[in-house]
């Protein structure tokens, strides 16, 4: 099935005109706040917290007893975790309205003035950054997620994560894992009042696996023979968040993104293409103005979800490519706490296209495909060329010198779903006429960040996002607020500079 050949290359569009190129407070309960005092009334403690937090404080003087004496230390801490301090958790419930905080009982049947449909439902924002033990350097693309639930984020570039949760999951499990790293469970109200987290390298005794004793060519037929059984044959609603960054050289000219849904057709027992569409984007105001060029991606969210190597059948995992791939089992790392084969390959023949060197990340217990990155090599670079470049300004010189590709995936309900995936490509491009020299750097990232069982076929025509599509002409504006609760990929430092003046702020 070589449809890859059309599928996973981002088609670039080069013309020739010129183009123009806060985030949602959470809940109120992550305010932190510092306060001692000892046998103080409690009126007297909620009066402090009020004031330090800025919030108001609501309830029946019946079920609390106002001068009743309590003591509280508590150092730059959540109002979450302080509120917990001072009362029982079994007993007392805690419920937010803007910048109010009504207090009842949870035997109480009546709990509160308002209908609770009519109350919108603050999310906890918990974030922070990941570093690793040893190097005190930021780990990124960590996945941060609810343990048995299919939500979740990964960390950005400089090891920061924004994941938010309903209220109604603040005491669950949060699993922190990463390629290489020790798994890190927490509770989920911990991380409201922490903002670093330290990652341990994983090590596991190569002997303990037995690697000699699998060959590259039994792991591929297991992988194969397994995918029935680790790969769903249902269809799948998945929102997902997707970015897509461009510079010239080293500036920002471009920044795009949006949450979209992707109707995930089955990987067992159809041929059947994945359909996105788009639920809201928005794009940057000018950070660079272009160049001479108006640099253009088609199909964005469309084409990265192409980039699923098991759905499209990649060829090299593809039966009828084996013969034009070299493959060797390099080593064995964790991966949420269990061992993977880490399995490396690179062509040995040029007569097929594309040619990708790289390497794949197989689970050991249920031989599914976990992680695989790969690039295209000298040869493929080249015949790229007229593959990717499908529109350029005469006597303009545009080549692909870099491209990059990343899918990763995650096991839910037995079964392993699509997870994240990144493309990074560079293109020189060169025009005497108007003494342009500069490099394009285009990076795409797909985040899924929940999955729902579905009845749906399709979505409406005039929904679609298609393959000929450009991301940016179809996007609006923004606001501070703009992406609500659903989770997204904390931008790193660079963008928040880049658009301080305009898109994050």
């Amino acid at each position: 099935m070589n449809t890859a050949k059309q599928l996973i290359i981002l088609t670039i569009l080069l013309l020739s005109f010129t183009a123009k190129g806060q985030q949602q407070d959470g809940s109120v309960f992550e305010r932190r706040i510092s306060i001692y005092q000892t046998d103080q009334s409690l009126d007297f403690v909620l009066e402090q917290i009020s004031w330090q937090a800025n919030v108001f404080f609501s309830y029946d003087a019946s079920i609390l007893n106002p001068t009743q004496k309590v003591s509280i230390a508590a150092q730059n801490k959540s109002l979450y975790t302080i509120l917990n301090q001072l009362f029982d958790a079994s007993q007392y419930r805690f419920s937010e309205l803007q910048n109010q905080i009504i207090i009842t009982r949870k035997t109480d049947e009546k709990v509160v003035s308002v209908k609770q449909d009519s109350v919108p439902v603050k999310y906890f924002f918990l974030s922070g950054k990941l570093i690793e033990s040893r190097k005190d350097r930021p780990i990124p693309f960590a996945s941060v997620s609810i343990q048995k639930k299919p939500i979740g984020t990964i960390s950005n570039t400089d090891g920061e994560f924004l994941l938010k949760v309903h209220p109604s999951y603040i005491r669950d499990t949060i699993i922190i894992s990463c390629m290489g790293y020790e798994q890190k469970l927490l509770p989920a109200n911990q991380l409201l009042d922490e903002d670093l987290f330290i990652l341990e390298p994983a090590s596991i005794k190569i002997k303990e696996v037995k690697v000699t004793a699998v060959t590259p060519e039994k792991l591929l037929r297991n992988m194969r023979e397994n995918y029935s059984k680790n790969y769903t044959p249902s269809t799948k609603l998945m929102t997902a968040f997707y970015r897509e960054t461009v510079k010239q050289d080293k500036n920002y000219i471009s920044v795009s993104e949006a949450v979209m849904e992707v109707l995930k057709a089955p990987y067992i027992g159809t041929t059947r293409g994945d359909l996105v569409r788009l639920l809201k984007g928005r794009k940057s105001r000018d950070v660079q103005p272009f160049k001479w060029l108006n640099f253009k991606l088609m199909g964005g969210p469309f084409t990265i979800t192409e980039l699923d190597a098991v759905k499209t059948v990649e060829t090299f995992i593809n039966p009828e490519y084996e013969y034009a791939y070299s493959y060797q089992i390099s080593d064995v790392i964790r991966y949420e706490n269990q061992p993977v084969y880490v399995v490396k390959f690179e062509p040995k023949t040029n007569d097929f296209y594309p040619p990708f060197e790289g390497e794949m990340y197989v689970h050991r217990e249920t031989f599914a495909l976990v992680h695989a990155s790969y690039h295209l090599n000298k040869i493929g670079l080249k015949q790229a060329e007229e593959v990717m470049i499908k529109k350029k300004p005469r006597k303009v010189k545009a080549r692909p010198t870099y491209v990059y590709y990343q899918v990763n995936y995650r096991q839910y309900q037995g079964k392993w779903h699509l997870a994240s995936a990144k493309a990074s490509v560079k293109f020189k491009v060169r025009s005497k006429r108007d003494k342009l020299n500069s490099t394009f750097h285009s990076v795409s990232d797909l985040l899924i960040t929940n999955i729902e069982p579905t009845d749906l076929k399709r979505f409406n025509k005039d929904e679609r996002f298609n393959r000929n599509d450009i991301f940016v002409e179809v996007l609006g504006t923004y606001d501070q607020k703009f992406w609500e609760n659903y989770n997204i990929i904390k931008p790193n430092e660079s963008l928040r500079n880049a658009f301080k003046e305009s898109l994050f702020n």
